[in-house]
């Protein structure tokens, strides 16, 4: 008899007659298994939501840990150093990179559910049947599964990130009065803290210093009126927006104010007295960032902040639209926040309109008059700032821009665009 086993002979061994399937039939194989195993998934959904239902309590376990898991990661993306300064960068990256990690972690989880499957029909494609059954069972169950952990945890998500509409952010949690007496003998170091490696901007009536005691709050310091601040007993401060972070003032020491602290850096340029002591160069270089970190922050950022504004006039509140560096920029958590916020008028009070976006964000003095170039070459950037903030003015109903407001014109001017 011939060495040579004949496929279908009595006596060939089991597989001798698969070994010799051509690639194209195999490949069809995969193809009708993937095609019925997908004609199987929604029967095994349906199952996996009937099950889901049957075990109530491990269902609201599952969603209660993912609902907790969204929130977490919205705190996060807008403070990434609640859990230190040494794995903030960190933190910021993972946020970054969230979605890569996300959907690379569900493709390797599909990945290894297809294998065997695959596997077992390409080796033999008497498996078929029972590989798409398998098959059609893990696609139905995973897709109940990570819809209802994709839902739970957006849910999370967008519940802490609401809050961030109206201007409350997780340091606004516990960092009112109490908390801030609760950091007891560290006040007492807080004149120490007033240096220039600290220093974090200037208002029309103080500068603002970071605190060494302290991530929650910063304390602002009083230049023209008094030269050498005195420090006195801890008083607490009428808070203007109990709950909320708005960069109010929440207590005093003496001549020292102390301030919840918000995240970001100013808009805009230097301040004229911070400028005097840097070249033309570096005065530019913290303008550029200004306005490329601005443009570059996402239409969620403007809206967030049209918002904002409407929020606190509906509280008698208002921003100071006149100094730049009232804005904020805060890339990491991709927003914008405010700082000196006062009560309006009484008598005229302010109606904050596109130009208290617009304006404050193109810098239109250092743009104009310091710049020899009057930012022709920022010129894109300052388009985009526009375009956003007059969409998120309208999608917040923002009062119309008054006739005649000519720094407005004068930004649109800056842009290269045609004024409204």
């Amino acid at each position: 008899m011939s060495e040579k086993i004949l496929d279908g002979h009595p006596d060939a061994p089991l597989g001798a007659g698969l070994a010799q399937r051509s690639l194209s039939e195999k490949l069809v194989d995969q193809g009708e298994l993937f095609w019925g195993a997908l004609k199987q998934a929604p029967d095994s959904f349906k199952a996996a939501g009937q099950e889901a239902l049957s075990k109530p309590g491990d269902t609201a376990l599952m969603t209660a840990a993912s609902f907790g898991l969204g929130a977490a990661v919205a705190v996060l993306s807008k403070r990434p150093d609640l859990l230190g300064q040494t794995v903030k960068p960190l933190i910021e990256n993972t946020l970054h990179n969230g979605g890569k990690v996300l959907s690379g972690t569900a493709l390797v989880d599909l990945t290894g559910k297809t294998v065997a499957p695959s596997y077992a029909v390409w080796k033999d494609p008497g498996k078929l049947e029972s590989s798409q059954a398998l098959l059609g069972s893990r696609l139905g169950r995973g897709a109940f599964d990570y819809g209802l952990n994709l839902s739970s945890g957006a849910a999370g998500f967008l519940s802490v990130s609401r809050l961030g509409h109206a201007g409350l952010h997780p340091s606004a949690i516990g960092a009112g009065f109490e908390g801030l007496h609760r950091q007891g003998e560290a006040l007492k170091q807080l004149p120490a803290s007033v240096k220039a490696e600290n220093f974090l901007g200037r208002g029309g009536n103080g500068a603002v210093y970071k605190l060494d005691f302290s991530d929650d709050f910063v304390v602002k310091v009083p230049e023209f009126k008094t030269k050498t601040p005195v420090l006195g007993e801890l008083e607490k401060v009428d808070d203007i927006m109990p709950g909320s972070n708005i960069g109010q003032p929440v207590a005093k020491m003496g001549d020292y104010l102390i301030l919840k602290k918000q995240n970001g850096f100013p808009a805009g340029s230097p301040d004229a007295r911070s400028r005097r002591a840097m070249s033309p160069e570096a005065a530019e270089a913290v303008y550029a960032r200004s306005i490329q970190e601005s443009a570059a922050l996402p239409q969620s950022a403007y809206d967030e902040l049209a918002v904002l504004m409407m929020q606190l006039e509906k509280r008698g509140l208002q921003f100071d639209p006149s100094k730049p560096g009232n804005i904020l920029i805060d890339s990491a958590a991709r927003r914008f926040n405010l700082v000196d916020i006062s009560p309006t008028s009484a008598v005229r009070p302010h109606k904050h309109t596109v130009s208290d976006m617009i304006v404050p964000l193109v810098d239109n003095y250092f743009t104009g008059s310091v710049l020899s170039d009057k930012g022709l070459k920022y010129r894109p950037q300052l388009a985009e700032i526009i375009t956003k903030a007059t969409k998120a003015a309208r999608n917040a109903s923002m009062h119309p821009a008054h006739e005649g407001d000519s720094s407005l014109r004068y930004s649109y001017q800056l842009a290269g665009l045609k004024p409204p």
